[in-house]
């Protein structure tokens, strides 16, 4: 049987220095020069093809990837997927062949999950969860400082996103075993943290500590651990911490935010 590992969770939140974690133990996230700005340091691990393909995917869902939608398994079901779904086939012969361990990056897949699972398992990969996530705060602060298209987003949108990219990837991977990397935990603790993921995924516990030695405490910003000031948003954080925010917990504020009065 082989293994992807597939990192989920809001962007800004240690996806990367987990995809390098990971790969100290051997998980191959592809062709370097496949990355999204491969020279960049930290490195991000995120090829572009995958990017572009969960754009395809998300565009048939009638959205892009900045639009605000909490998508069900039946609209992909409604889309008209077949040809996507072919081609990430393709994509994934072409980039990995039948290489045992391998790694996928992009928080986008929270949001385009049913796909990547019914592919990845047709070609007999078990699938690894990993959610990282960080303080929303935190998150916020950073993802501002992106150079993207945030023009006229509220820090309601952006709580809102944080929201969106963890609750989606709850929800998709619900019938699976979740591994919650706690950003700021591994940024202040990376090989007790190495640790405890190598003994969850039974990594080889003989490379935690060079595994470990790649998380770099300068790139540690925004360490700021005051609430956001929005209560539902704070509790989401809590219950995430404590491993207790469910796939119900979707579904429910995926209920509110389709109430015409809703308001966080």
């Amino acid at each position: 049987m082989k293994t992807a590992f597939l990192i989920l969770g809001a962007q800004r939140s240690g996806t990367s220095v987990t995809s390098h974690l990971l790969s100290q133990f051997g998980v191959d996230f592809g062709n370097p020069n496949h990355f999204i700005q491969f020279e960049h340091n930290p490195i991000f691990f995120e090829l572009k093809w995958v990017n572009e393909y969960n754009n395809k995917l998300i565009n048939a869902l009638g959205y892009s990837y900045t639009d605000f939608f909490l998508p069900l398994e039946e609209d992909f079901a409604k889309a008209n997927t077949s040809d996507l779904e072919k081609e990430l086939q393709d994509h994934i012969k072409k980039e990995w062949d039948n290489k045992p361990l391998i790694g996928l990056k992009d928080p986008r897949i929270g949001l385009t999950f049913p796909i990547w699972e019914k592919i990845l398992s047709a070609n007999h990969y078990q699938l690894n969860i990993i959610l990282a996530f960080r303080h929303p705060f935190n998150f916020l602060k950073s993802n501002q400082k992106l150079f993207h298209n945030w023009k006229g987003w509220t820090d309601t949108r952006h709580f809102n996103f944080w929201l969106q990219l963890n609750l989606t990837a709850i929800y998709f991977t619900r019938h699976f075993s979740i591994y919650y990397l706690n950003y700021d935990h591994l940024m202040t603790n990376p090989l007790e943290e190495a640790q405890t993921l190598a003994s969850f995924f039974y990594l080889d516990s003989e490379l935690v500590t060079q595994a470990s030695l790649v998380v770099n405490p300068s790139y540690y910003h925004h360490q700021e651990v005051a609430e956001t000031g929005n209560p539902f948003v704070d509790n989401c954080y809590k219950l995430l911490c404590s491993h207790a925010l469910y796939p119900a917990d979707y579904l429910n504020y995926r209920t509110l935010t389709l109430t015409k009065d809703w308001e966080m």
